[in-house]
C-alpha cells in the first residue's frame, strides 16, 4: 500500500494578505540566483495576489479557437474516464479540467522565454556529452533557484483546482484523475521501481521516496507538454536518487543490479 500523502494545501488567507500591495508587488522572480525570490514566497505573493482579486493576465485570458476547442475536448476525454455518478457531474469536472489547462497555457505564453531558457541550462548541466561530466549538484541549484520559483507564479491555480476537484469528486477520483495525466512517468509506478531497487529501505525513508513522487504528480499539473511532466518527475527523481545514497544504500549500485535483474 503507498504512503500516501499529498502536499498540505496552499493557504488562502496567509501572512502576506495582510501586507501592503506595494510589497507584494515587489516580490518577483530575480534573474540572477543570489537575489532569487524563493518558491514559497513566490506562491505566497501570488496567492496573496489572487485573494485580493488582482488576478494575472493569464487568469482571464482570451484563448485561441483551437486552444479553447483543444482544452474542452481534453476536458471531456479525462471526465469521461473518470465514470462519474452523473452526466452533470461529468460535465462539471469537464469544465474544471478545461479552464485548468486554459489557464495552464495562458501562463506559458508568458513564461516559456525564461522558463525554456532555465530548463536548457537544467539540461547542460546534466549533459554528458562530448565527454563532459555530469553536474548534478549544479542542476539542483538551477532547480530549486531558478525553476521551482518560476513554477511557484502557478502554485495557487494549481492548489485551487485540487481543491474544487476534491469538493467535486472526493479524494479518490481526483488521484485517478492525476494518475491518468502523469501516468509516464506515473508516481505509483516510480514508487514501486524504487521499492524493487532498494526494498530495504525503512518505511520512514520509504515515505520520504513517495511524497516527492506524490509533489511531482501535482506540480505537473503545471505542465502543456508531456516532456515537461517527464522533466518535472526528473527533477524530483533526482532528489530521491541522492536521497538513497544519504539513506547509505549506495542509488547506482542498486540502480544497475535492478537494470541486470530485468534482463533475466
Amino acid at each position: 500500500m503507498l504512503p500516501f500523502s499529498l502536499a498540505p494545501y496552499l493557504s488562502r488567507k496567509n501572512a502576506l494578505a495582510s501586507a501592503s500591495l506595494s510589497l507584494i508587488a515587489a516580490i518577483s522572480i530575480a534573474t540572477t540566483p543570489s537575489h532569487a525570490a524563493t518558491p514559497a514566497t513566490v506562491a505566497a505573493a501570488s496567492q496573496a495576489q489572487i485573494d485580493q482579486k488582482n488576478y494575472p493576465q493569464w487568469w482571464t485570458a482570451s484563448l485561441p479557437a483551437e486552444i479553447k476547442k483543444n482544452v474542452e475536448e481534453k476536458g471531456n476525454k479525462l471526465a469521461s474516464k473518470l465514470d462519474l455518478a452523473s452526466p452533470s457531474q461529468t460535465q462539471a469536472v469537464a469544465r474544471l479540467i478545461a479552464q485548468h489547462y486554459g489557464r495552464v497555457w495562458a501562463w506559458h505564453q508568458e513564461v516559456d522565454p525564461e522558463l525554456d531558457a532555465t530548463w536548457d541550462d537544467w539540461d547542460l548541466a546534466r549533459s554528458n556529452l562530448d565527454g563532459k561530466e555530469k553536474d548534478e549538484l549544479k542542476a539542483l541549484a538551477i532547480m530549486s533557484e531558478r525553476i521551482d520559483p518560476i513554477y511557484a507564479q502557478f502554485t495557487p491555480q494549481i492548489q485551487g483546482f485540487l481543491a474544487e476537484l476534491r469538493a467535486e469528486i472526493g479524494e479518490e477520483k481526483t488521484i485517478q484523475l492525476l494518475d491518468t495525466l502523469t501516468r509516464s512517468p506515473g508516481a505509483p509506478r516510480t514508487y514501486n521501481a524504487y521499492l524493487a531497487m532498494v526494498p530495504q529501505m525503512t518505511e520512514d525513508e520509504k515515505a520520504i521516496i513517495w511524497n516527492r513522487l506524490a509533489q511531482a504528480r501535482e506540480d505537473s499539473l503545471a505542465c502543456w507538454s508531456s516532456k515537461r511532466i517527464i522533466k518535472i518527475f526528473k527533477k524530483y527523481k533526482i532528489r530521491n536518487e541522492f536521497s538513497i545514497d544519504y539513506f547509505g544504500y549506495g542509488y547506482r549500485k542498486h540502480y544497475q543490479a535492478w537494470i541486470e535483474a530485468s534482463k533475466k
